[in-house]
């Protein structure tokens, strides 16, 4: 009788643990980011002669966030940079200062047929005691690092967008 019991135990904690790691390997993953800056709509803007690095430091900033795997079936994350402003202003003076970025970022399973989720993405930067206009999200950087701010603002809330699960199961 204990050895049969024994057996069943066994056997359902197998079971158990291979149903654990079924789940486990179903859960999402991201092995890829793209961030693209596209000013061809804005007509009146100059922060790509500014800033020429700022996808790639979206990028890198993006990548401090989540882990990428190798996976086939893992998500694909497209961000979009549509506008770098000073208060709204997408000519930006010779000092180069902005304190707004506007954008989108997708997400989508190139090994499903669901819908690509796509979230804009609004950053200011702002002092303090500054009122932050609805619908963006706030970012308190000091006077020198406002590129610095302004980025690290925009990979968090990247990062803060994919759904609970892969936060969880993917990030750093």
């Amino acid at each position: 009788m204990m050895t049969r019991n024994f057996v069943l135990s066994a056997a359902a904690t197998a079971s158990a643990a291979l149903l654990a790691t079924q789940v486990w390997a179903a859960e999402p993953t991201i092995k890829e980011v793209t961030v693209n800056t596209d000013y061809s709509s804005l007509k009146e803007s100059n922060a790509q002669s500014y800033y020429p690095e700022l996808s790639q430091d979206l990028l890198e900033a993006i990548l401090e966030r989540i882990s990428l795997t190798d996976e086939v079936e893992g998500y694909v994350i497209d961000v979009n940079i549509q506008s770098v402003s000073l208060d709204g202003d997408t000519m930006l003076p010779d000092s180069a200062e902005f304190n707004q970025m506007e954008g989108v970022m997708s997400l989508q399973s190139p090994m499903t047929n669901a819908n690509t989720e796509s979230y804009p993405i609004k950053i200011k930067a702002h002092s303090a005691e500054a009122a932050v206009p609805e619908g963006y999200v706030g970012v308190a950087p000091s006077t020198d690092d406002f590129y610095n701010a302004m980025i690290a603002g925009f990979a968090d809330v990247v990062a803060e967008e994919l759904p609970e699960r892969m936060r969880e199961s993917g990030s750093k």
